[in-house]
This record gives structure tokens, sequence and C-alpha cells, in this order.
């Protein structure tokens, strides 16, 4: 004997039978519109950012300017020598990487001929001198824009490897940043001092305001939001940095 078809608008085979249980499906439909509304508000309580900006640029130590945890560094290592005011400095890494390099290095220099970045122009013979490397390398904080280390006795400054998809001008504030945090005369040896990581985070936003990019680097809104702070140089003792007041 024939069975009735099913008429309640849920698949069913040819002869009229469930392709699924209607129990199941009917429970599909009030569960899919919760999980929606619990991936939203997900979504948007994890995309908020809770952390300061004095904290997105944690202090290092006697070797490391700017705590970046671990790096991960392209195996190719060949050199070319920096640009213009850079020339004694060696640029690190395959084809690609050193021409990132090179855009970025150039755009300091520009920079580093506006009598405002002086201080930083003084890291820049810090650098020099110790016969200073510059490459891209993979931050295991990724929210770190550059950092400086010491390696066999030789300054490396390293930058996020994000940088090496962007136009190299983009880089210019944060090598700012770095060469200023240079000019610590206890660095390497001690953490670098929260005063001069103040002018440092300064000099980085006045090379964003002279820049001017249209899609500006993370680096320039964590020193806006640094330049308003109270007391900048206590926000950076409470990241780590060295109290030299």
């Amino acid at each position: 004997m024939n069975q009735p078809l099913r008429t309640d608008g849920l698949p069913t085979l040819a002869n009229g039978e469930p392709v699924l249980h209607r129990w199941f499906v009917l429970v599909m439909f009030a569960v899919i519109p919760v999980t929606l509304a619990v991936a939203v508000v997900a979504l948007f309580l994890t995309g908020r950012d809770t952390v300061d900006a004095a904290d997105r640029r944690p202090a290092g130590d006697g070797t490391v300017t700017v705590f970046r945890g671990d790096a991960q560094i392209a195996e190719t290592l060949d050199v070319s020598v920096g640009p213009d005011c850079m020339q004694a400095i060696r640029l690190i890494g395959d084809d690609g990487s050193r021409a990132s390099a090179r855009a970025a290095a150039q755009a300091t220099c520009r920079l580093l001929d506006d009598p405002q970045f002086a201080r930083a122009r003084q890291g820049l013979a810090v650098w020099s001198r110790a016969n200073g490397q510059l490459r891209f390398a993979t931050f295991e904080l990724s929210g770190v824009e550059s950092s400086a280390r010491i390696e066999n006795d030789r300054i490396v400054l390293e930058l996020n490897a994000k940088f090496q998809f962007i136009a190299g001008v983009h880089a210019a504030p944060a090598l700012i940043h770095q060469l200023t945090l240079l000019t610590d005369a206890a660095w390497p040896g001690a953490t670098v001092g929260a005063s001069t990581a103040s002018v440092a985070a300064l000099a980085e936003a006045d090379a964003c305001a002279v820049l001017a990019l249209e899609a500006p680097p993370r680096g320039c809104a964590d020193v806006d939001e640094l330049r308003g702070e109270t007391d900048l140089i206590a926000a950076l003792i409470g990241a780590g940095y060295r109290d030299d007041r």
C-alpha cells in the first residue's frame, strides 16, 4: 500500500520518505541563528584591542632594544651595501628583501636630512660604528614593528617582515624609532631607558606626520596614542623600560 507523500516542505525522496529525520532538521533551523549570534559576539569581543600602546612595544634587555620574542629569518643571507646615508650598513637577505630594505633605508635617509631628526642621526652613527646590518624577520610578537639586537658585537636592526610587502617608506618611522633608541648610552648592557624610549616614540610620531601616509602602519597609531599619555615616561616604565628619570 502506497504511503502518502510528505507535504511539510522538507526534503524527501521520490517515495515520500524524509531525507533527514525531521526532528534533526528542525533542531538545525533553531541552532543556526544562535550559532551566528555567538560568532558575531565573539568576533566583536576578540577584535577589541585591550593592549596599551606602550605594551605593544615592550622593552627588551641589555642585548635587545624592543622585545619581539623569537624571530624567523630567511635562510638566504646575501649581502649588499646600504644606500645614501647608510653606506656603512649592510642589507641582509634575498634579492627581494634587500630591495625592500634599500627602499626603507632611502626613505629614512631623506627624513634624516630634517634637523628635527638629529637624535636619530646620532643613532645612525652608533649603528654604523657597530658594523650595522638591516634585515627582515617574522616576529613572534607580530605587533612589534622593529627591534635591534647585538650579534657578535654587531648591531642588527630587524624590521617586521610585513614591511617587505608594502612601499618601503612605510618602514621609515620604525627605523627612526630604532635609530633614536640606539642613542641610549647604557645600551647595550642595560635595558633602554624610558626617557630615551619616550624621545624615540615622539620622533616616530614626527616621522609619521612628515610622511603623511594614506595608509600608515600600526606603529603610527601607537605613537599617536603614546603622545596623548599624561605621563609618557611612566607608561614606558610600565612596559619594562629602565627608569632613568
